[in-house]
């Protein structure tokens, strides 16, 4: 059984469609786990419908509130499996583990949560471990099971009770990515994850989201008294949506935000940059800048060394800053063949590396890379009217390793290669280039560059911003 190490990663998604499609990867033994909450909504409700329902076909677990007890065939036995753990047993409390998850990864995270447990008295803490192992033991085959693709994800939507709070809080140090959606809420509830405020909507209620996944109406009874209560499957899903009580909203003061602890083996450290020089925006009176303004930009434009097994580079390429956090966009050709990746910052002298592979797309020929601690200013990608021949254009990249060297020309016209849209252009490129940025005069991303013809004369070619836009949705800032 492989063991791995978890590192809690800090990702500003700004849509839960991008949350579906992310996958932390797995490098030197340690995996990323992606843990978000969303006070209010990511998007308008009926604007969520497609989002969830793709959920729910990908089997992700959907929970409209929370109250949670164990059955009374199994209450003995998990409470006393928490007074173990809560003594300090290193013993697996719960049988049946799928072989994804070893019983010292379930220990190890059990042991984490019971330690965050507010100060009680011993048998309401007890209880509370109980709960939380109810609640893992009707959830854990079902994540880890053998249909799951990439790292198990769940989706909470409502305000956690105390046993949800425990259960969401443990799931990332399991392997699973986590997304609470709270959509009445202000003040967050989770340390760990990172918090993203979206647009308060107090009608969002479980039974509005279940309404929008399901054409028949279904209720959430009201908070009665505390019984068990068994989930009700959900006819059109491939795994349960559950449907339990509610229990009156609480207000929850703001949480410290301590660094996680839990990782069985430290994080593998990445240097992390000072902050680059921000790139001057584009202004939006439509007012064109003159070439020194545009090479001004060069300090967003990144060169890519990739690493073979020994640390030492075997190709490099471009990439371009193009949303916060350090997230870098360049093709899918140039990283391909790597699993670390040496970062060169422009008026930097330090060499920066990162295993943060977030997103490729063959077809597109484009991908995601992460800079933690990189807070250089993204270049903004282009949303004005469609592109014109002949308008200039400004590319800027690292051809033959020669650092974001930059070029002028012009659009000379727009291809469709291979089910995505390019631009041809003049401005002269070589291979190096490729990842790097191609501007329109008002310091807008138009293009990624891609490839040029070798027999020929400065005919080149980029990914066009509309296939950029679609790739990184949800990573870009609104």
């Amino acid at each position: 059984m492989t063991s791995f190490s978890i590192r809690l990663n800090p990702m500003q998604l700004s849509q839960l469609g991008a949350f579906l499609n992310i996958h932390g990867r797995i490098h030197n033994n340690q995996k990323d786990i992606y843990f978000l909450e969303w006070l209010g909504l990511p998007e308008p409700l009926d604007a969520l419908k497609k989002t969830l329902s793709t959920a729910v076909q990908h089997n992700l677990i959907l929970y409209p509130g929370a109250h949670m007890l164990p059955t009374p065939d199994k209450a003995v036995t998990y409470s006393a499996a928490a007074q173990a753990l809560l003594e300090g047993c290193q013993q697996a409390p719960l049988s049946g583990l799928p072989k994804e998850l070893s019983p010292e990864q379930l220990c190890a995270a059990l042991h984490h949560t019971a330690k965050s447990l507010p100060q009680s008295s011993p048998s309401i803490q007890q209880n509370n471990i109980a709960r939380l192992l109810s609640a893992l033991d009707s959830l854990v085959p079902q994540l880890f099971s053998a249909q799951t693709v990439g790292s198990p994800k769940c989706i909470w939507i409502g305000e956690p009770d105390t046993t949800a709070r425990l259960l969401l809080s443990t799931l990332p140090y399991l392997g699973c990515d986590v997304a609470v959606l709270r959509p009445t809420s202000t003040q967050p509830m989770f340390p760990e994850a990172v918090t993203r405020q979206g647009m308060a909507d107090p009608t969002a209620s479980a039974e509005a989201f279940l309404r929008v996944l399901h054409p028949t109406p279904q209720t959430v009874p009201a908070q009665s008294a505390p019984k068990p209560t068994p989930a009700a499957p959900a006819a059109s899903a491939a795994r349960p949506v559950l449907k339990l009580p509610q229990h009156p909203r609480r207000t929850v003061s703001p949480a410290p935000q301590p660094t996680p602890t839990v990782a069985s083996k430290p994080p593998v450290c990445v240097q992390r940059p000072p902050a680059a020089p921000p790139a001057k925006r584009a202004n939006t009176e439509r007012v064109p800048l003159d070439y020194e303004t545009l090479a001004g930009f060069s300090s967003s434009v990144v060169m890519i060394d990739v690493l073979d097994d020994y640390g030492e580079p075997q190709s490099s390429g471009s990439g371009v800053l193009i949303a916060s956090g350090g997230i870098i966009i360049t093709n899918f050709h140039v990283v391909e063949r790597g699993n670390r990746y040496a970062v060169h910052l422009e008026n930097n002298d330090a060499v920066f590396e990162t295993d943060q592979l977030l997103k490729y797309h063959p077809d597109f020929d484009l991908a995601l890379l992460r800079l933690s601690g990189c807070n250089g200013q993204p270049i903004p990608l282009y949303q004005g009217p469609h592109l014109v021949r002949g308008q200039s254009v400004f590319a800027i990249g690292s051809p033959l390793g020669l650092f974001n060297s930059v070029s002028d020309g012009i659009i000379s016209g727009f291809r469709q290669i291979e089910h995505k849209k390019m631009i041809q252009f003049t401005a002269p490129t070589s291979p190096g280039s490729s990842g790097g940025a191609l501007l329109d005069r008002y310091g807008n991303l138009i293009g990624i560059v891609t490839a040029g013809f070798r027999d020929a004369q400065n005919i080149n070619l980029a990914v066009s911003y509309e296939v950029i836009g679609q790739f990184a949705r949800g990573f870009l800032s609104k």
